[in-house]
């Protein structure tokens, strides 16, 4: 894992860009180029994108894989504390 990516999604977790909550739901599609909102990086269409759904969020969260389980690693270490 990349410490540098771990450290923006920490930060990203701390001012609520990225929820510590569990997802009601995650669905996985084919990128369409939108931003991911752990790196910010365009999410291709040869990779996969995974959408967590929340009930009462109305802001879309899209993260590539990699970017998928650290925010869930770091939602554990958190959860932890």
């Amino acid at each position: 894992m990349s410490e540098s990516l771990a450290r923006i999604i920490r930060s990203k977790l701390e001012d609520g860009t990225l929820p510590l909550e569990n997802p009601a739901k995650v669905l996985t599609v084919p990128g369409a180029g939108g931003g991911c909102t752990a790196c910010e990086r365009p999410i291709l269409s040869s990779q996969t994108e995974y959408e967590p759904e929340y009930d009462d969020r109305r802001d879309r969260i899209r993260l590539h894989a990699g970017c998928y389980s650290v925010w869930e690693e770091e939602r554990r270490r958190h959860s932890s504390r």
